[in-house]
């Protein structure tokens, strides 16, 4: 009942995000008459980038345009190595200006020596999910998934991290709980390929796991990455440790063997699927595979209605634990 009433509290309260909101005035005015509105994203290499929820983004030549307003401050790096902030703004004269905070006033500036606006940084990216399923008749069952993944990207490196909780209830009765946990950084040797180092953390009394390790190095290929699709496939060696609440704690060495991919089928709906399968270098019977693969509908202002089906197996697992756990979750996802 406790559980009902949670997924009941979280559904509406991540609706309540869905609320509009206010819209963008960022305005590009080309020299041929054409105004073109979104958000202005960037400037460099002389080329203007503006986004908006309904276009791909757009990129303008800067000695195209002819007048350029932001209702938001920006960041403008000049070439002579100043920094102003900002919102950009053209005067009756056709004069570009910088309105600066209160106190600082406005500053005349030319778009030939703006190096960038708003230059890349390295910020995390990532989701935060709220899903579940509820089943009445002959049996009542409930559940509910707390899950946030993060990535931050840099011309070398490349962090990642994810979290996941799982908490489910049946015939009123708490019937599972876990939680997982993983970090992995990678390294580009090149463009493409890249060494890894990943640990991950799993607790989940249900399968007699007080705490399980995960940790090992590897190397990975990133065949695509580009705004429509990406897949990235690893392989490397992994080493197991359990610590079991009845069972034997034991611990081995398995290779890993990952897959990722996504792809954007239209504009407003993206397919992904996340493999990763641990065949041990001890016994050839001995395995564990995680596929989790999800559709998600995009609603407005980062807000996407998500589908997933999660497929854990074990070739081998404790005795009384089942091979295979699947689940079918449907929920709300936020990006930021």
């Amino acid at each position: 009942m406790l559980l009902k009433k949670l997924l009941v509290v979280t559904f509406v309260g991540s609706l309540l995000g869905l609320l509009p909101l206010p819209a963008s005035a960022d305005e590009i005015v080309i020299d041929n008459g054409m105004i073109i509105k979104g958000t202005v994203t960037g400037l460099a290499g002389g080329i203007v980038s503006i986004s908006s929820d309904y276009a791909e983004p757009i990129n303008v030549k800067a000695e195209k345009i002819t007048r350029i307003t932001t209702d938001s401050p920006v960041e403008i790096q000049m070439k002579s190595g100043e920094v102003l902030k900002g919102n950009l703004n053209t005067d009756g004269n056709g004069v570009l200006t910088v309105e600066q905070v209160i106190g600082r006033g406005s500053v005349a500036i030319d778009l030939k020596n703006v190096a960038a606006i708003n230059p890349p940084v390295n910020k995390w990216k990532g989701a935060v999910v709220v899903a579940g399923n509820y089943q009445t008749g002959n049996t009542e069952r409930s559940a509910l998934r707390l899950s946030a993944d993060a990535v931050r990207k840099g011309d070398k490196e490349r962090f990642s991290m994810n979290f996941i909780y799982d908490l489910a209830e049946e015939n009123k009765a708490l019937a599972s709980r876990s939680v997982y946990g993983s970090l992995k950084y990678d390294y580009f040797f090149t463009k493409k390929f890249y060494g890894y180092l990943g640990v991950e953390l799993l607790s989940d009394r249900y399968k007699d796991i007080n705490l399980r390790t995960v940790v090992g190095p590897g190397v990975g290929y990133q065949i695509w990455d580009e705004q429509r699709k990406a897949l990235a496939v690893e392989a490397g060696i992994a080493y197991f440790s359990e610590d079991l609440k009845v069972g034997d704690d034991k611990s081995w060495v398995a290779a890993r063997l990952a897959g990722n991919y996504m792809y954007k089928i239209t504009d407003t709906i993206t397919f992904t699927d996340n493999l990763i399968l641990y065949p041990s270098l001890e016994k050839a019977s001995d395995f564990k595979l995680r596929n989790e693969a999800a559709i998600a509908t995009a609603l407005g202002a980062g807000w996407s209605m998500k589908l997933a089906n999660v497929l854990d197996y074990d070739n081998e697992p404790v005795a009384g634990i089942k091979k295979t756990d699947s689940v079918l979750l449907l929920g709300l996802q936020y990006a930021f």
